[in-house]
C-alpha cells in the first residue's frame, strides 16, 4: 500500500510540474501576442497527458482574448 501511495505523490508532483511548465509556456506566448485584443487559440486533439500509471485523454480548445488594463483605459479613454 505504501508503494503505492509513493507511486501517486510522485505522479501527482509530475503533473503540478507539467502544468507549471505549461503555464509558464503559454504566459511567455501571450506576452509576445498581446496587443490590442488579441486572441490566442490552443486546440488539441486526442492529447494524451501520461504521467507514471495514470493516462489520460484530452479533446478541445482554448480561446484566450488578451487585452491589458492599459490597452481597455486607452480605449475607453477615446470614446
Amino acid at each position: 500500500m505504501e508503494k503505492t501511495s509513493n507511486l501517486v505523490e510522485k505522479a501527482s508532483h509530475s503533473i503540478e510540474k507539467t502544468t507549471e511548465t505549461m503555464a509558464s509556456l503559454v504566459l511567455s506566448v501571450m506576452d509576445k501576442l498581446a496587443g490590442k485584443e488579441s486572441d490566442m487559440k490552443l486546440s488539441f486533439d486526442d492529447l494524451t497527458v501520461e504521467v507514471g500509471m495514470m493516462k489520460a485523454k484530452l479533446n478541445g480548445s482554448i480561446v484566450l482574448n488578451i487585452v491589458y488594463s492599459k490597452d481597455a483605459e486607452e480605449a475607453n479613454n477615446s470614446k
